[in-house]
């Protein structure tokens, strides 16, 4: 077996074990000692230490500058407050002595957050303390590259807490794509583990209305997509629906609208690096399997399953083919009955939706994008910072009193009372704003949660304990600890069971096996060579070139620098298995 997949197997289990043994330990909210660990052992103590920060404060408060871009669930504030101050910059200057500075925000539409610091990294302009990104791995390769950051392998040794230091351990190969020469060039974001794998979101009163039963394979499926497109569904009497949310305009593997489980049930997944029989990485867009999963597409587009604009929408916009009541099926992640399908509530009352696996292909094979190292983002050190150390003296923070808070701790409840929950009468806790608007004051009509203004975009996440406590409650258990009942409270049940749905299919990830940083031929041809597989993609699904041309189109790639690529990326694999 690879050597770093038996180091995974066995942090794995584990951290399983810790994790089922619960009767986590908060020592308090002032930082002294890391929670979140089983049986009330005792947490790490920080020491006291030169920087001034003594009992989980600084005692001379400090700046920590950085630069920000507005997402749309992170930009609904409190009427009077902004991203630079709100009740989470208030709370982490009154708590940690840091003093959260913007150096510039920006809302970030048409990805105006990575342009910004691109022409920042161009013109060579100074850069914050730290700067948090989430995105495309070109621009983390360009902020390593700049020269600007530290390594963070002796911060982390040094100060992170034993929570934020299980994650990371959780799966090594995390470390991957963001180190140089044996040094760990910045912090990641740690998520929930499989929170990015796919269900099959299907509309249960539409299924319902024809008679139908859920897919469970692609023939299946397209029975199904049929009746969503000739069988008015939507009962309007027109023929305005169709089968499949779909938008292609960013690659042909999304992490909402999905169309990759159609590559991956006939065998590839394109867009990333799968390991072959031979065990030799290589780029899933040129396997033969592809060709018969664009014929698929082609298929599909000519007898009206999906959407003839599907090429010129991305995530969002595809998503909203779904939420408008004009599609019956979209692919994609377990919480997006938290966003963005209350549109969908919103646009048709009545309304109903529900998970299901992904279905198989013609022999039986089922394949979907997952089960990739649990980070999210990543956070970039100055090296010119006065107090690197405290971006994770902030971490911890929301690792001790965030992300699993325990039973009468001050947060378990949630951040803040009025802005991402509210008591109600008889002391349950409610983030319903629309039938008690009233314990929301001075939002409109939606809850304004504190923990997507903070630098590590959502606090702080257990990457094991979000599948594990929606797998407890999807089977009937009650919910017990602060977490399981703020999860319990704030998600609703379509969520829950969806998350077990993909629990229940853990064996049909494909893990993208390369993570290394972008290599010597990548760094000039990645561009051209996407360009080339996309439009050629299109083409073919659009009936603009014949099926045949993918075979042209694989010799090309490899001419075009695919080959040597593909050397590249088997020789990183041979370094690190």
């Amino acid at each position: 077996m690879k050597k770093w997949l038996s180091v995974l197997l066995v942090l794995t289990f584990m951290v399983a074990i810790a994790a089922c043994s619960g009767n986590n330990a908060n020592k308090g909210t002032n930082g002294t000692a890391a929670t979140n660990k089983p049986g009330n052992e005792p947490s790490k103590v920080e020491e006291e230490s030169k920087e001034g920060f003594v009992d989980g404060k600084y005692t001379t408060p400090i700046t920590l500058s950085t630069v920000w871009g507005l997402n749309q669930n992170g930009s609904i504030f409190k009427e009077g407050e902004t991203i630079e101050d709100n009740v989470h910059t208030r709370l982490i200057k009154e708590r940690l002595g840091i003093d959260i500075k913007y150096n510039w925000v920006v809302t970030n539409t048409n990805d105006a957050y990575k342009t910004k610091l691109r022409l920042m990294l161009s013109s060579g302009e100074e850069m914050p303390d730290v700067v948090t990104y989430r995105g495309d791995m070109e621009t983390v390769n360009m902020l390593i590259d700049s020269g600007q950051f530290m390594p963070v392998g002796d911060l982390v040794e040094k100060y992170a807490n034993d929570t934020y230091k299980a994650g990371l351990d959780l799966d090594p190969t995390i470390w991957l794509p963001i180190s140089r020469g044996g040094e760990k060039m910045a912090l990641p974001i740690l998520d929930y583990a499989y929170n990015a794998d796919h269900v099959m979101w299907v509309r249960e009163d539409w299924l319902e209305k024809l008679s139908l039963k859920a897919p469970t394979t692609l023939a299946e499926m397209e029975t199904v997509m049929d009746a969503f497109v000739n069988g008015d569904p939507d009962g309007d009497s027109k023929k305005n629906t169709i089968g499949l949310a779909t938008g292609f305009k960013n690659g042909f593997a999304n992490w909402m609208t999905d169309i990759g489980f159609i590559f991956g049930d006939n065998g590839t997944m394109p867009g990333q690096w799968n390991l072959t029989a031979e065990g030799t990485l290589e780029h899933g867009s040129i396997n033969p399997a592809a060709k018969t999963a664009l014929s698929q597409l082609k298929g599909w587009l000519d007898k009206g399953y999906i959407s003839q604009d599907s090429a010129l929408l991305d995530e969002s916009t595809g998503s909203e083919l779904f939420t408008k009541g004009e599609a019956g099926i979209m692919f994609g992640p377990n919480w997006l009955p938290a966003w963005p399908f209350p549109d969908l509530l919103n646009n048709v009352p009545g309304s109903k939706y529900k998970a299901y696996p992904i279905p198989a292909g013609p022999d039986g094979k089922i394949g979907s994008a997952g089960g990739n190292p649990p980070a999210n983002g990543y956070v970039f050190v100055n090296k010119k910072a006065k107090n690197p150390e405290a971006i994770l003296y902030y971490y911890n923070w929301f690792f001790d009193n965030m992300a699993n808070p325990q039973p009468g701790s001050e947060f378990e409840k949630g951040f803040a009372e009025g802005y991402d929950y509210a008591t109600l009468p008889d002391g349950s806790i409610t983030a319903d704003i629309a039938n008690h608007s009233d314990l929301f004051p001075g939002l409109k009509d939606q809850t304004a949660p504190p923990l997507y203004y903070t630098l590590t975009f959502e606090g702080a996440r257990i990457p094991t304990l979000y599948a594990e406590t929606h797998v407890k409650l999807a089977n009937g258990a009650e919910p017990v600890s602060p977490y399981e009942k703020q999860e319990f409270n704030t998600r609703l049940k379509e969520n829950t069971d969806a998350m077990k749905v993909v629990m229940d299919q853990n064996d049909i990830r494909m893990k993208n096996y390369y993570m290394g940083p972008l290599t010597e031929t990548m760094q000039s041809k990645n561009e051209l060579l996407n360009k080339l597989l996309n439009e050629t993609f299109n083409k073919i699904v659009y009936g603009q070139q014949p099926l045949e041309s993918f075979d042209t189109m694989v010799e090309n790639w490899k001419k075009s620098g695919g080959e040597q690529i593909t050397k590249e990326v088997n020789d990183w694999y041979n370094s690190v298995k």
